[in-house]
């Protein structure tokens, strides 16, 4: 009896092409995503691809959409203590970027807002701002409970997180690849972050 294969839907098949693209990103780099290139990593041929999408453009769309969905579900429960939040934020990132690499791509290379198309663009502007907002509420909340240190701005303080993040997630290599802090424990660098950021210790009063 011939076996039937079962076509995959549209929407299953999008979000499979979507995840190859970055995957290529991470392995060889935003110029070698081509057609073909996707083609071969999803085990279809180019003419499969424009069957469920009309360009290159809305495939990279498409990832887009398809990595800050991801990337929403790394927001902590705005409901925690500051400290948690952000230290939260920062952890969950780089689970997801281990689990995926090609989103730190679209997370941290200048190149990508080179090579989106310009929809793509502002919903990555969007989630940028989304998270600096989230972050910089975390850090007036904690300088406000005494438990984030309030001598220095919130907004310089925002510089120092998101610098450590990013760096943890993965600085882009010299053809938009992704690439793991080396010897580097992520642990040891949020608790080295977490210190910075707590108040400062008084003084010892000495006799």
């Amino acid at each position: 009896m011939a076996i039937t294969r079962q076509r995959k839907s549209t929407a299953v098949r999008r979000e499979e092409i979507a995840k190859a693209a970055l995957h290529v990103i991470a392995q060889s780099g935003v110029k070698s995503l081509t057609t073909a290139a996707l083609a071969e990593e999803v085990g279809v041929t180019s003419g499969a691809l424009f069957r469920h999408f009309a360009s290159l453009d809305e495939m990279l769309l498409e990832t887009v959409q398809y990595a800050l969905a991801r990337i929403e579900q790394t927001f902590p429960e705005p409901t925690l203590p500051p400290m948690d939040r952000l230290t939260q934020l920062a952890s969950n990132r780089i689970q997801l970027i281990g689990s995926e690499p090609g989103l730190s791509w679209i997370l941290r290379s200048n190149e990508a807002y080179h090579v989106l198309p310009a929809e793509g663009v502002v919903m990555l502007e969007d989630m940028v701002k989304r998270s600096r907002r989230f972050l910089l509420l975390a850090i007036h909340e904690g300088a406000s409970q005494g438990i984030i240190r309030s001598d220095i701005k919130a907004e310089i303080l925002l510089v120092i997180v998101t610098g450590t993040i990013q760096a943890l997630i993965g600085m882009p290599g010299p053809a938009g690849r992704a690439s793991k802090p080396q010897n580097q424990s992520p642990k040891s660098v949020m608790d080295a972050l977490t210190s910075v950021i707590k108040p400062s210790l008084p003084e010892a009063v000495t006799g």
